[in-house]
Formats: structure tokens, C-alpha cells, sequence
């Protein structure tokens, strides 16, 4: 089975639950009664895992802190992982609920790549990236991506031609030449300094500038677009009942790398893409990831109820 390597920035998703009953006395503020917590990666982390959990061959580069041992230890069962020191604590992404739904969000932690995180890594993801049917760049812009080390790597990966999916952030690094991107559409307007735009003309204008060798604009319930230097083609979605988007573009980006690892056209591989994302999206999204038996897979929404309760 071809293998994916995914390089990324990795967070730590947290949901807490619990139960209001009262009011803060010394604040209008609702008291949270807790009563469950569960953890999972998230960032380059859960497109990793999620690669993982469908059965593909996955290894994951990233940089991790010294109080890093929990997202390392939620990681390891399900995939191999390549480290290298980062600074300023774990990225933790904190989401407060009660019943009645979401409370609040808390961020902690910064998580940039130490100065010496591309030497560290260079000769893993050397050896990962010589047998790899395909590349995920993750990019949550913490700094794994803009590592000059990493990217003349990535970009030898390229070079090689091995297919290398990119899927950026506003705050992140601009692609190597010659990847594939993927960005939803108010990423690629917001690439070209628009306040919007007809994904297809954005597709076309940042494949242009970025030299990429496709641009495929994802698009929620209308699905996606793909944009090469000869072929513009609109991919439908699912058409998905409820559901949470949250995690869908992970989603997405490591069905596309692992099609085209296993040999897929661009096309049907942006297919896959597509209806991946919209059967996880339909699933309940990341609230609904769990690692189950060293696997990390979706499970039903009652069972997270259960779970939280």
C-alpha cells in the first residue's frame, strides 16, 4: 500500500462538558459543572489521524514542545511520527459545553518550530519522503512550513514528482512550486488580497501566481473546483443532511493525498476528496473522532453523548 506523509503544525483539540445548573454569585457568568473531557490531535494532527484511521500507511512531521507528551501520546498508537523541538507550549484549542450547547473557546500556547527544528527532522523526513506515494502539507501557521530545510525538501519532493498536496492558512507560508493547493474559497480570495470572488477566476489567479500545478477550491455544500493549466471542473457535493464542518477540510485534503498516492487521476482523486469530506461532515465532524482499539475513526453522535455524559 503507497504511504502519505503528512508535514504540518500539530494542535491539541480539547472538548470539555458538563452541565449549568446556576449563575457565577459573583459574576452573570454560567457555572459549568463538569462531567467528561475528551482530547484528540487536531491541526496537521487530525488529518493525520483521520489518514491513519482509513488505512493508509501514514507518517506525520511536526514540531513538538516539551509539555507535547499528551498529543505524542494520542499520535503514536495510530501512525508514525517524526518530531523536532518547538517553543512556547503546545497549541491547545479548548472548547467549553454544556447541553444546551457551546460556552466558550480558550487558546493556549504557540508552538513555533525551534531554530533547530529542519536539522532535526532532515534525515526522517528524508527517508519518509523516499518512499512516499504522496505528500499532505498541513499548514496551520505555527512555522513548520516556513523552515527553509522543510521546504527544499518538499520542494525536491516535487521536483521527483511525487504529488504534493498543499492546504494553506492565512497565516502561513506561501507553497513551494508545483504542489497542489487546497483552499476553501475565502482562503484563495484572501490570498489575492479580495474581500471575494468567482472561485473559479481565484483557482485560476493563484495557480498563476503560486506556479502551482493545480488549485482546487473547496466550497462547503457546493463542493469544489479544480483548476489546472488546461482544465477548469466543477465537482458537485454529497448531498448531506446536518452534520458539523469542523474538520472537513482535513478531510478532504487527505482523501485527495491518499487517492492520488494510490495511483488516481487528479480528477477522480478530487472526487474522492469531496465525497470523503461530505460523509465526515455528515458523520458529526471532528467532535465525532475517537481513537478506538490504537485507530482513530468516527463514531456516532449518541455514542459522544454517551461518551461526554
Amino acid at each position: 500500500m503507497s504511504s502519505v506523509v503528512v508535514v504540518g503544525d500539530v494542535l491539541l483539540d480539547v472538548d470539555v462538558h458538563g452541565e449549568v445548573e446556576r449563575l457565577c454569585p459573583d459574576a452573570p457568568v454560567p457555572v459549568l459543572d463538569v462531567t467528561g473531557e475528551v482530547a484528540r490531535p487536531g491541526g496537521a494532527g487530525l488529518a493525520a489521524s483521520l489518514l491513519a484511521g482509513s488505512g493508509v500507511r501514514t507518517t506525520l512531521v511536526t514540531a513538538l514542545a516539551e509539555d507535547g507528551e499528551r498529543v505524542r501520546g494520542l499520535l503514536t498508537p495510530a501512525l508514525d511520527l517524526i518530531t523536532g523541538p518547538a517553543t512556547g507550549g503546545t497549541p491547545v484549542k479548548c472548547r467549553w459545553h454544556s447541553a444546551e450547547g457551546p460556552l466558550l473557546r480558550t487558546d493556549t500556547g504557540s508552538g513555533r518550530p525551534a531554530e533547530e527544528f529542519g536539522e532535526t527532522v532532515r534525515t526522517g523526513l528524508s527517508r519518509a519522503l523516499d518512499g512516499a506515494g504522496a505528500v499532505l502539507v498541513s499548514d496551520y501557521g505555527r512555522g513548520v512550513t516556513a523552515d527553509p530545510q522543510v521546504r527544499r525538501m518538499l520542494a525536491d519532493a516535487v521536483a521527483a514528482g511525487t504529488p504534493v498536496v498543499w492546504d494553506p492558512h492565512p497565516k502561513g507560508s506561501d507553497p513551494v512550486p508545483g504542489v497542489i493547493m487546497t483552499p476553501n474559497a475565502k482562503e484563495a480570495a484572501g490570498a489575492l488580497g479580495l474581500p471575494g470572488g468567482d472561485p473559479v477566476g481565484c483557482a485560476a489567479e493563484l495557480r498563476r501566481r503560486r506556479e502551482s500545478r493545480a488549485v482546487v477550491v473547496t466550497r462547503g455544500e457546493r463542493g469544489a473546483v479544480l483548476v489546472t493549466a488546461s482544465d477548469r471542473v466543477a465537482v458537485p457535493a454529497l448531498d448531506v443532511t446536518g452534520g458539523d464542518p469542523c474538520g472537513a477540510g482535513d478531510a478532504f485534503a487527505g482523501r485527495l493525498a491518499a487517492a492520488l498516492a494510490g495511483g488516481a487521476s487528479l480528477h477522480i482523486a478530487v472526487e474522492r476528496a469531496v465525497e470523503a469530506a461530505g460523509r465526515f461532515v455528515e458523520a458529526g465532524g471532528a467532535a465525532t473522532v475517537r481513537c478506538i482499539d490504537g485507530r482513530w475513526t468516527q463514531v456516532s453522535p449518541t455514542t459522544v453523548s454517551e461518551r461526554a455524559s
